[in-house]
């Protein structure tokens, strides 16, 4: 993994949380946006190798990503609601 991969993917995860936390109105799609955006940038940019030698093992990192970036947005969500 190189560092390109590393730092969109760490991209995606704080766009998720500042979606949670401080994005009202349509923060799920925010959030989704930049899971994706983010995620396939990473494996595109960063990873070829992986998109390249099997679709399959990279679709799994991709929904691995985006349930670890859903935790990371509710857990900003849940932030916010605390600081309501």
């Amino acid at each position: 993994m190189t560092l390109v991969a590393v730092a969109l993917f760490l991209l995606g995860f704080a766009a998720s949380w500042v979606a949670g936390r401080y994005v009202t109105t349509g923060a799920a799609a925010v959030q989704g946006g930049a899971i994706g955006i983010c995620g396939v940038a990473a494996l595109l940019f960063g990873m070829p190798q992986v998109w390249e030698d099997s679709l399959i093992w990279a679709l799994v990192a991709l929904l691995i990503y985006g349930l670890v970036g859903a935790l990371i947005f509710r857990s900003g969500q849940a932030a916010r609601e605390r600081a309501d």
